[in-house]
């Protein structure tokens, strides 16, 4: 198989997975708190996104078979959709916190190195490396936890 088949198999099929990951494990009457933080995550996502390719930190190179829609379905899609599922199996336990917090960045770091090594989804450019990527899964796990925290807060300030 070469490069750019398996680029879209990867990408695709990782979308995919997500996706039916969703549809099963999300908790439907949590699903109305659950959307804000999609839809923070997707707009966050997408600013990153939008300044990373401005600055040069990253690029999508134009041969890639997902190219130009990885930043929307990554920004519309995947990064919602693993935050919602992060965010609902948030509980008050710390120790349990910072376990879901390790598994979800292994899964991110696993994809992300698997996508960088194996695919032409994207290419690392000035000083953006995996610990740059790495920092950056924390940053977005630390926000949907600020994030919801304060949404919850404020639906409550509200009733």
């Amino acid at each position: 198989m070469d490069k750019s088949m398996w680029t879209l198999l990867f990408y695709y099929g990782n979308v995919i997975i997500v996706i039916i990951a969703f549809v099963i494990l999300i908790d439907r009457k949590r699903l109305g708190k659950l959307i804000p933080i999609g839809l923070f995550i997707a707009a966050e996502n997408y600013t990153v996104e939008t300044i990373g390719l401005h600055l040069g930190y990253w690029e999508y190179p134009l041969e890639n078979p997902g190219y130009p829609e990885i930043v929307v379905i990554s920004s519309l899609i995947y990064f919602p959709f693993i935050a919602m599922l992060f965010y609902q199996y948030i509980s008050k336990d710390r120790m349990k916190n910072i376990i879901l917090i390790a598994c979800f960045l292994a899964y991110n770091m696993i994809i992300e190195i698997i996508s960088l090594k194996t695919t032409s989804i994207f290419i690392y450019h000035k000083g953006t490396n995996l610990l740059t990527a790495f920092l950056m899964y924390i940053g977005a796990y630390i926000l949907i936890i600020l994030f919801g925290n304060y949404y919850n807060r404020l639906c409550r300030r509200n009733l």
